[in-house]
């Protein structure tokens, strides 16, 4: 096995560069770095029981023992947050809304999101929990710490979230 080194591989005009072939395996080694490919750089999750009720029709924190805190490893990254956490589907339940909020290395929390979802159309009479998902992808151009948490507020009435079940949060940082 040889050694070749080059600044830079070119396929010629028109064509695709092929490297390794069906069940070769391409490695890097140790502290190499690649770009372009979107990889994952890591990963952050975190759960949390609570139960609360919600009825400001402005927007709050869901509940301060759902943030999560991720440090990005480049200024380009992208943060891929996810979040699913239940909620009880009453009768009277008019609906409600969620933004993803962040801070930056300790500034005070701003909305990262805009109005990431409306949940309407919930309200069945026998008053069970349901799984509200949602996905957002932030752009916080840091290497900073980056706290993500949801704030919610209602059309009217109340929502409970919570009950037995968990809020769980993950955040992939998604490398340039």
């Amino acid at each position: 096995m040889g050694t070749i080194f080059v600044d830079n591989l070119e396929p010629q005009s028109g064509t695709s560069l092929t490297l390794g072939a069906s069940g070769d395996t391409l490695s890097l080694t140790s502290g190499a770095k690649t770009s372009g490919f979107g990889k994952v750089g890591q990963v952050v999750t975190t759960s949390a029981a609570f139960n609360t009720t919600i009825s400001s029709t402005s927007l709050v924190e869901m509940d301060s023992n759902v943030r999560i805190t991720i440090t990005p490893s480049t200024s380009t990254s992208k943060i891929l947050y996810m979040l699913s956490f239940p909620f009880l589907s009453q009768a009277n339940q008019t609906g409600f809304f969620i933004n993803i909020y962040k801070s930056v290395g300790g500034a005070s929390y701003a909305d990262d999101s805009g109005e990431l979802s409306r949940y309407t159309g919930y309200g069945s009479n026998d008053d069970k929990y349901e799984t509200a998902t949602f996905h957002y992808l932030s752009s916080p151009s840091t290497t900073s710490a980056v706290i993500y948490t949801p704030y919610v507020k209602v059309n009217a009435n109340n929502i409970n979230y919570g009950n037995t079940a968990k809020f769980n949060a993950t955040v992939l940082e998604i490398l340039d």
